[in-house]
C-alpha cells in the first residue's frame, strides 16, 4: 500500500470503517568494536599527561535492508559499558570513561551515530583509563556494546494527508549487544600463560604476646592438635599465619605455583573475638588487612600477584574482650582466596579456653630445723603438749591476683599432715588449726577434721606469743631431759637420710580442708603441732636426719568445666636430728674397743718385758760396813722412869742425821743386849723423833 514492497493488511467489515496494518521495513545493523591496545601492561602508562593506562575504544556500525532501494537516514544511540561482569559481582568498576555525558555515570559513555543509507559505515571514538592501584589484573575487563534505532516522533496526519513514512525496526533476530574483553598481560603465568598457584596455609596457631614485635606460642593439649589459652589478664591473642607460594612438587615445578594474582586470606572470627589489627615481624611483609563493622570478618591481601616462591608471616591481633567464663573453644575459620588457576578450602584454628585462677601458694615452717631425745613414753602418758615433743609451727600463704572466688566458684586450702609413720605410730601431732582471711576481712574459717584428739592440755595464748618470739630459747627449754639408758651408735653405724612423705608412702597423712569462701588478696593458714618424741626414740635413733615433709595444695569446686588452677601446690621440708646434748660419747664398734684392749696390753706386756730386762725389778744390795744398823731395846719399867724427859725437850740431830730430841719426852736408845746406848758424855742416845 505505502510502497515499500512490505505486504499491509487491511482489515474491514460490512461497516464505513477498516483498519489498515502496516509492515515496517527490518534493519540489518552491522557493528565493531576496536580496542587499543588489546592487552594492558599496568607497567607501561599510555594516557595523556598521566602516569595511568588509558584504553580506546571505536564502535563502528552499517545496516542493509530490503528491498536495495530503500535507504533511509539511520540514527544509532549506543552505549558502552565498562567492567559489566565486576559490577554485578557487587564489586566496583576498574575503569573510568574520559569522554562521557555529563548524565552517564563513570563507568559508561553513550553516543549517537548517523547511517545516511545503507552500507554507509559511521564510528563513535571514545577512551576509558584505569583506576590506580588496580588489584585484580587477572581477569579482564569486560565492555559491553548495546544499541537501539532512534524513533523519531510521530505526528498527527492532517485528513486528506498521504500515508507518512513508516519507522523501520531491527532485526528481532540479531543480538543488539557485544561483548569485548580486554586482558592483562600474564606474568609469572608460564608458558600455557594460565596462572596455576598453590597457595598453602602453612601455620595457623594462637599465640599470647609478650611485646609489639615478640609473640610466643600457646601450650597446645596432650595431643598437640589444639591449643590452651588461660583467660587470665590476656587482653588481646595473636593468631600467627604463614601463607606460602610454591610448586607443589619440587620435581615439577612447572605444574603449579605460578603467581597468585589477587591473592587474599579470608578470617571469619566468633563472636568472643574482635580483630584489633595486624602486625608482622618484617615491615616490609606487613599485609593489608581490613574488617567490617563489627570486626568479625576480616580481609588481608597478601600481594597482586603473590610471586612464585613467595611466603608471608603475620599475626592477627584479635582483642578477647568477649571472652566469658562459659566461653570453652575459639575457633576462627580462615579461608585462602586467588584469582588465579587453584581449589582451595576453608581451615580452622581452634583453641580451648580455661579460666586460670590466679592463685599462688606458698608455705614456711618454724623453726625448720627439729631435735628429739628423752625417754620413751605411751600415748597415756601424755597430759600436755609439752610432754608430745618440740613444737613446730607451719604457715601457708594463698595469694588470689584475680577476680574474688565467690564468681567462679568454691576452693579449698588442704593440707596433707603427716601424722603417723607407716606402722601406724604418732609422728606429727596436730595441736592447732587456724584460717585467717578466707572468709573475708577480719574472718576465721573452720577447718576440719578438728586437731588435738588426745584432748591435751595447751599453752596459754600468752605462752604461745612467746614462744613464737624466741622459738630457739623455748624450744630449748621445753625439750624432754636427756637420757642416757641406751647404748651410743657410732656415726658408721648410723643409717642414712631418711623421708618421711606421705606421697612415698613412707607415712600417713591426715587432711586438713579449709574452705575459702572468699578473698581478696591474701589467706593464711596456721597449723600448731608437735614432733612425737617417742616415736623418733623407738624407731629412728640410728638415723643421722630425717625429713618430714608436709605438702599443701588448692582444690576448686564449680560447676565451669574450664577452669584450671596451675601451680596451686607447694611442699615444706623440716629436718629432724637427735639432740646433741642427749648423747654422753659418741660411741664406736665393739671390735674396735676390743682391737684396742687388746693393743694396749701387747704394748703393757711388751714394756714389762723390757724393763725387766733392763732389771728394773731388781732390789739394790749394800755392803754391811757402810749400812749403820740399829737395834730396839726393851727398858724395863722400873727404869723407864730415869729417862723421863721434862717436856720443855730439845730435839738433837745424831751424827747420821736423823734428829734425836733431848728432853724429859726423849727416849733413848736401846742397843742389841736391851741396855740403852751411851753416847760419848756417858748419857744414854735420846731416840729420834
Amino acid at each position: 500500500v505505502d510502497g515499500n514492497h512490505y505486504p499491509d493488511l487491511l482489515v474491514g467489515s460490512l461497516a464505513d470503517t477498516a483498519v489498515l496494518f502496516r509492515a515496517r521495513p527490518v534493519l540489518h545493523v552491522s557493528h565493531e568494536v576496536f580496542i587499543a591496545p588489546r592487552a594492558i601492561d599496568l607497567e607501561q602508562p599510555n594516557c595523556p599527561g598521566g602516569h595511568l593506562v588509558c584504553v580506546d575504544l571505536r564502535i563502528c556500525f552499517s545496516y542493509v535492508a530490503t528491498p536495495s532501494s530503500y535507504s533511509p537516514i539511520v540514527a544509532l544511540d549506543y552505549m558502552l559499558d565498562g567492567d559489566t561482569d565486576r559490577r554485578l559481582r557487587g564489586q566496583v568498576p576498574r575503569v573510568t570513561f574520559l569522554s562521557r555525558s555529563p548524565d552517564d555515570p563513570k563507568h559508561q559513555a553513550s553516543g549517537t551515530v548517523w547511517l545516511k543509507h545503507q552500507h554507509d559505515r559511521a564510528c563513535g571514538d571514545t577512551m576509558f583509563q584505569l583506576q590506580e592501584n588496580v588489584k585484580d589484573k587477572l581477569r579482564a575487563i569486560v565492555v559491553t556494546l548495546s544499541y537501539s534505532l532512534q524513533t523519531p516522533r510521530l505526528r498527527r496526519q492532517a485528513p486528506g494527508q498521504g500515508l507518512p513514512p513508516v519507522a523501520p525496526i531491527l532485526n528481532a533476530h540479531q543480538p543488539s549487544t557485544q561483548r569485548a574483553e580486554i586482558h592483562f598481560l600474564k606474568q609469572g603465568c608460564g608458558e600455557d600463560k594460565i596462572c596455576q598457584s598453590n597457595l598453602q596455609l602453612v601455620h595457623a596457631r594462637f599465640c599470647a604476646r609478650v611485646s609489639d614485635t615478640e609473640f610466643e606460642p600457646l601450650p597446645m593439649d596432650v595431643d598437640g592438635t589444639t591449643a590452651l589459652f588461660a583467660l587470665s589478664g590476656q587482653p588481646v591473642l595473636a593468631l600467627e599465619l604463614v601463607v606460602t607460594n610454591l610448586p607443589s612438587d619440587p620435581a615439577r615445578p612447572q605444574a603449579d605455583g605460578d603467581d597468585a594474582h589477587e591473592a587474599q586470606l579470608l578470617a571469619t572470627l566468633p563472636a568472643s573475638l574482635h580483630y584489633s589489627g595486624v602486625r608482622a615481624l618484617d615491615p616490609a611483609e606487613k599485609p593489608l588487612c581490613l574488617s567490617n563493622e563489627n570486626a568479625s570478618h576480616v580481609e588481608c591481601e597478601l600481594g597482586n600477584p603473590m610471586k612464585r616462591g613467595a611466603q608471608v608471616t603475620f599475626y592477627l591481633i584479635l582483642s578477647t574482650s568477649g571472652i566469658t567464663i562459659e566461653t570453652t573453644e575459639l575457633e576462627v575459620e580462615l579461608l585462602l582466596a586467588t584469582i588465579s588457576e587453584q581449589e582451595l578450602h576453608p581451615v580452622s584454628a581452634r583453641a580451648r579456653v580455661f579460666i586460670e585462677l590466679p592463685l599462688s601458694i606458698a608455705g614456711v615452717a618454724t623453726p625448720q630445723q627439729l631435735f628429739f631425745s628423752g625417754v620413751v613414753r605411751g600415748e597415756g602418758a601424755m597430759r600436755s603438749e609439752r610432754d608430745v615433743g618440740s613444737k613446730v609451727k607451719y604457715e601457708v600463704t594463698v595469694s588470689n591476683q584475680g577476680q574474688s572466688l565467690n564468681t567462679l566458684g568454691s576452693a579449698f586450702l588442704n593440707i596433707m599432715w603427716p601424722h603417723e609413720i607407716a606402722n601406724g605410730k604418732w609422728l606429727l601431732y596436730p595441736m592447732r588449726v587456724e584460717l585467717e582471711g578466707g572468709q573475708g576481712p577480719g574472718q576465721k574459717g573452720l577447718c576440719s577434721p578438728r586437731p588435738n584428739i588426745l584432748h591435751l592440755d595447751v599453752d596459754s595464748r600468752d605462752r604461745r606469743r612467746r614462744e613464737l618470739e624466741q622459738p630457739e630459747q623455748q624450744e630449748s627449754r621445753e625439750q624432754p631431759e636427756p637420757s642416757t639408758s641406751w647404748w651410743p651408735v657410732s656415726s658408721a653405724e648410723k643409717k642414712k637420710n631418711i623421708t618421711l612423705d606421705c606421697a612415698r608412702g613412707t607415712a600417713n597423712c591426715v587432711v586438713f580442708s579449709c574452705p575459702l569462701y572468699s578473698f581478696d588478696r591474701v589467706a593464711v593458714l596456721h597449723v600448731w603441732g608437735r614432733l612425737w618424741n617417742s616415736t623418733f626414740l623407738e624407731e629412728y635413733s640410728t638415723v643421722k636426719s630425717l625429713e618430714v615433709i608436709v605438702r599443701a595444695n588448692i582444690t576448686v569446686k564449680s560447676s565451669i568445666k574450664n577452669l584450671l588452677l596451675r601451680d596451686a601446690s607447694t611442699v615444706i621440708p623440716v629436718m629432724v636430728y637427735l639432740d646433741p646434748m642427749a648423747v654422753v660419747a659418741e660411741g664406736v664398734p665393739w671390735w674396735v674397743i676390743l682391737l684396742a684392749v687388746l693393743a694396749g696390753l701387747l704394748v703393757l706386756a711388751l714394756l714389762v718385758l723390757l724393763l725387766w730386762k733392763m732389771g728394773f725389778f731388781k732390789r739394790a744390795k749394800y755392803p754391811e760396813a757402810t749400812v749403820p744398823q740399829y737395834h730396839a731395846v726393851k727398858i724395863p719399867r722400873e727404869d723407864r722412869q730415869q729417862f723421863k724427859e721434862e717436856k720443855t725437850g730439845t730435839i738433837l740431830r745424831n751424827n747420821w742425821g736423823s734428829p734425836r730430841r733431848e728432853g724429859p719426852d726423849a727416849h733413848p736408845i736401846l742397843a742389841a743386849d736391851g741396855h740403852p746406848e751411851l753416847g760419848p758424855d756417858g748419857h744414854p742416845v735420846p731416840g729420834t723423833a
